[in-house]
This record gives C-alpha cells, sequence and structure tokens, in this order.
C-alpha cells in the first residue's frame, strides 16, 4: 500500500472509531437518539460497516487484496449484525456476531503472519 493510501485508510479506520465512540457516549446520555427505536448496537453496527466499506475499498485500490477480503467479511458480519438488531432477529444477530469475530480474527492473523 502507498504512502498516500496508507494514511488515507488510517484516517478512515479512525474516524469509524471515534464515531462509534460518540455513538456509545451520546447514546448512553440520551436513550432516544440516534433514532427513535433504533438500538445503540444497531447504530454502531451502520457505522462500523460504513467505515469497514471504506476501508476494504481502499485497501482493494491499493492492490492488498487479502485485508480487504478482511475488510469485506467484516461489512457483511455488521450488516447481519444491523439486520439483526432492526429486526430483532436473534439469529442474524448471533451471525454477525460470529462473522465480525471471524473477520477480526483473520485480519489479526494477517497482521501476525
Amino acid at each position: 500500500m502507498d504512502g498516500r493510501l496508507a494514511r488515507l485508510w488510517q484516517v478512515v479506520v479512525g474516524v469509524t472509531l471515534v464515531s462509534a465512540a460518540v455513538v456509545v457516549v451520546v447514546a448512553s446520555t440520551d436513550p432516544s437518539w440516534p433514532v427513535p427505536g433504533m438500538s445503540t448496537l444497531a447504530a454502531l453496527a451502520a457505522v462500523f460497516a460504513a467505515g469497514f466499506a471504506l476501508a476494504a475499498i481502499l485497501r482493494v485500490l491499493a492492490g492488498d487484496h487479502q485485508h480487504g477480503v478482511g475488510h469485506v467479511l467484516a461489512v457483511v458480519g455488521w450488516l447481519l449484525l444491523l439486520v439483526g438488531e432492526l429486526f430483532e432477529s436473534e439469529a442474524a444477530t448471533v451471525a454477525g456476531v460470529a462473522v465480525v469475530l471471524a473477520a477480526g480474527s483473520y485480519l489479526v492473523w494477517l497482521a501476525v503472519d
């Protein structure tokens, strides 16, 4: 990954993590936020799905397809988690958690390997 795309990827990941932290802090002080009827977990899943989608695009554009696959897997997991929370489907929520954990494990394995 060249310097410019690497820096942009770091910014995307950083903004995603900060946005998720803001969601947690604001939701803990105002239970009706971000959207009435939407759980904090659903809002977090939406933030992470968007952030990991951008990260996946940047990784693939940089030619780092292995990390791109890991990020796409994370997006699928966060979207499953979002759907599970929005439609109160325990199976989708559990599947989303499992896929996110698998994606995280894969990305850690890539970093260590």
